[in-house]
């Protein structure tokens, strides 16, 4: 009920100025920091009156807070099952593989699935998105999960691969600037297409925001092409801080 009366505040309130306001968008960690720097500026010149609070989440969490009104939208990796929501897809955002330099791996780019066939690689802990994504093409490549270790964030897996510890699977924002490159890593794209995740818009079908959110999706589908664009083997790159 006070979900209702909120919403039917911020309806009144839309319909005298859809593009001001704030809106609570979730993202999950494994994006929201490679994806908004390339997004933000685009928002801010659109809408100039719109005060956007960020909120990062595991997916789960951002799902639940979608569900009982604590945010307004979340952008998040497919498929997400709820007939409540609406789902905005943005874009296809592929996967690198991230090997030490020198290693065997490196000279094989770009790189087919069969070439991880027994290959073990370095995932996230459990109720990470990204570790789903990864297994999903272990299982298609024949390749298996690292015993013994599971990274708490990116930024570890990616300073494991770097140490010389083993290889795993970025994703390709992620592995663009500003993210500076790391001299230890190489970067393996896969031939053809490659292993992806797809990245859509997500929001409640009652929320009444629908027709903005229509608009601030399209805002964010407006990331270049070319920081979705396979590279070639070239260092991998770490952000600061």
């Amino acid at each position: 009920m006070i979900a209702g009366v909120d919403a039917m505040s911020e309806l009144a309130r839309r319909s005298r100025d859809p593009e001001a306001g704030s809106v609570r968008l979730g993202l999950f960690p494994t994006l929201g920091p490679y994806l908004l720097p390339h997004v933000l500026p685009k928002v801010r010149e659109r809408f100039p009156r719109l005060e956007l609070l960020l909120v990062e989440e595991k997916t789960d969490v951002v799902l639940q807070r979608l569900r009982d009104g604590r945010l307004d939208v979340g952008i998040l990796a497919l498929p997400v099952h709820d007939d409540q929501l609406r789902i905005e897809p943005l874009f296809d955002e592929p996967f690198v593989l991230a090997v030490p330099q020198g290693h065997p791996m490196a000279s094989k780019a770009p790189l087919a699935e069969d070439d991880l066939r027994d290959a073990d690689l370095l995932l996230l802990e459990e109720g990470h998105c990204l570790r789903d994504q990864a297994l999903d093409v272990c299982r298609l490549a024949g390749a298996g999960e690292r015993e013994g270790f599971r990274a708490t964030s990116l930024e570890t897996l990616r300073q494991m691969v770097a140490a010389g510890v083993g290889m795993t699977l970025l994703p390709m924002l992620a592995v663009q600037p500003p993210v500076p490159a790391s001299p230890d890593i190489a970067l393996v794209p896969f031939a053809g297409e490659a292993p992806h995740r797809r990245i859509a818009m997500v929001w409640r079908r009652s929320s009444a925001m629908d027709a903005f959110l229509v608009q601030l999706a399209a805002v964010f589908r407006q990331i270049p092409p070319h920081l979705l664009a396979p590279p070639s083997a070239v260092p991998a790159r770490r952000r600061k801080g």
